[in-house]
Formats: C-alpha cells, sequence, structure tokens
C-alpha cells in the first residue's frame, strides 16, 4: 500500500526538485524515493509543474494589487520563521518553515511572475511550452492544481471563470489503443458535468495538450472538480466508470465519476 507523505517529506521532496538540499537530505530523499511510491509520485509532479512556468520570455510585471500580496504572503512567512527559531532555538540545516510556509501560498502568487524570494531565492521558470501557457499565466487569477492517478501525475492550468482554454500536462499514463481515447471532466456546484475535451498520449504516457471546450458554464455556476475517464472514441459522451485522472485533494476520494472529490 503506497504510503502518504508527511509535511517535511513534501518539503524534501521540493527542495530535492529546486536542488535545494544538503547532501545528508538528498541521501534521505532517494532512500524514500526507492521505498515509497507516493514520494516519487510527488517528485514527478513538481517537475510537471515547474515545466509550465515560462522562462526565456519578456518578463511580465505583476500588477501593483498582486505585488503587494506576494510581499505580504513573504513578510508572514519570514515572521512566523522567526517566531519559531526563538520557540525552538534548535539548530538545523535549513528552515522548513520557511519552505512548508512558501508551500502553503497559493499557485496564483507562484504563477505570477519570478518571486525569488518566496523560493529561497530559487528560480522556478522553465521553459514556454504553448502560447496557451503564455497567455494564461499573464491572467492575474491564472491556478495550477496537481493532477494524480495510480501511477502518473501532472497538472491542470486553467483561468478560474474562463474555461474556453485550459493546459494539461501529464505524464505515466497508462497508453491507450487507437479505438481508445482519454476524456477530462469538470463537475459542477450545480451537480451537473462539464466536458472540457478529449486526447491521448504518446508511447510512454505523457501528454501535454491545449484544451478548448466547445460549450460554456452556464452564467454564475461555478466549477467545483476536475477529473479524467477513459472511453472508446465511439462512446456517447458520458462520464462513465472509475476516474484514470483527478485533482490531488486531502480526501483523495476516488468514487465514481460524478463525485465532486477533486476539488479545484
Amino acid at each position: 500500500m503506497t504510503q502518504s507523505l508527511s509535511n517535511e517529506e513534501q518539503a524534501l521532496a521540493a527542495g530535492y526538485v529546486l536542488g535545494d538540499l544538503t547532501p545528508e537530505e538528498e541521501l534521505q530523499v532517494m532512500q524514500l524515493l526507492s521505498t515509497n511510491p507516493a514520494m516519487e509520485k510527488e517528485v514527478e509532479a513538481l517537475r510537471v509543474s515547474l515545466q509550465l512556468v515560462p522562462h526565456g520570455s519578456e518578463t511580465v510585471m505583476p500588477p501593483a494589487q498582486l505585488e503587494d500580496k506576494i510581499m505580504a504572503a513573504y513578510a508572514v512567512n519570514e515572521a512566523r520563521e522567526a517566531q519559531l527559531n526563538q520557540i525552538t532555538r534548535a539548530p538545523r540545516s535549513r528552515s522548513w518553515a520557511k519552505i512548508l510556509a512558501a508551500l502553503s501560498i497559493p499557485a496564483l502568487l507562484l504563477l505570477a511572475f519570478d518571486n525569488i524570494r518566496l523560493r529561497r531565492q530559487f528560480s522556478l521558470a522553465q521553459g514556454d511550452r504553448t502560447p496557451a501557457v503564455a497567455t494564461i499565466l499573464q491572467q492575474p487569477q491564472s491556478r495550477l492544481v496537481a493532477l494524480q492517478g495510480n501511477d502518473s501525475a501532472g497538472t491542470l492550468l486553467f483561468t478560474p471563470g474562463r474555461w474556453e482554454q485550459v493546459v494539461v500536462s501529464v505524464t505515466d499514463l497508462p497508453p491507450l489503443p487507437p479505438d481508445q481515447i482519454y476524456r477530462m471532466w469538470l463537475t459542477l456546484d450545480n451537480g451537473q458535468l462539464f466536458f472540457c475535451g478529449e486526447f491521448t498520449t504518446d508511447d510512454q504516457g505523457s501528454v501535454f495538450i491545449t484544451l478548448n471546450p466547445t460549450d460554456s458554464i452556464p452564467e454564475g455556476v461555478k466549477a467545483q472538480g476536475v477529473f479524467v475517464t477513459q472511453a472508446a472514441t465511439a462512446d456517447p459522451l458520458e462520464a462513465v466508470g472509475d476516474p484514470s485522472l483527478w485533482a490531488r485533494s486531502k480526501s483523495n476520494c476516488r468514487g465514481a465519476g460524478v463525485c465532486a472529490r477533486c476539488r479545484i
């Protein structure tokens, strides 16, 4: 049975992806990678997420209001670390308080611009994969949601309330035969499902694709969750069977496709 990760192990995974670990911590991560599949999924999901952040393109300065929010979050993180140091005064090779606080910052703050200070002077920038990514990332409310499956990991990039275009990046999904396809769905707060689009993977089970839903979500209705199902290309547009991919949540519920477990 796959073990869950503690907060410290999640912080180790983030530091491993960012290259911000001591030799002792790197050894600890390597041991976890060899014994706990959950650590391997966490590392892979973080790597996929980093691929969605643009690099090498023109720097976009954030709106003043957003910059104020980021600086306020940074100040809170610094205050928490200082308070913890005063209480414990225990020598440590790195400040887990800062890492865990940084991990709690909403994804929209991380994606708005290169906030080096909130990631301990490490840039999260990677190659801009498609123009769609740059377009969505320029939206002040853009969000990045981690996706997971039994053996797969990925991300969904979108702007809440603007579902005309979403970007999906996934690795290690089981490749399907030619007559099968993956379909992505949203669960809405009115109990209905919304079809986002369908896709296939390459031979290694990876996909990086922009989906453009043809329908529109009714005005005033909000999306609550996201999941992916497997179907035959000739099947009607119905979400049936167990999900192949879903948004990571604390409950990690994996019921029928209509379950709104996959909160976004």
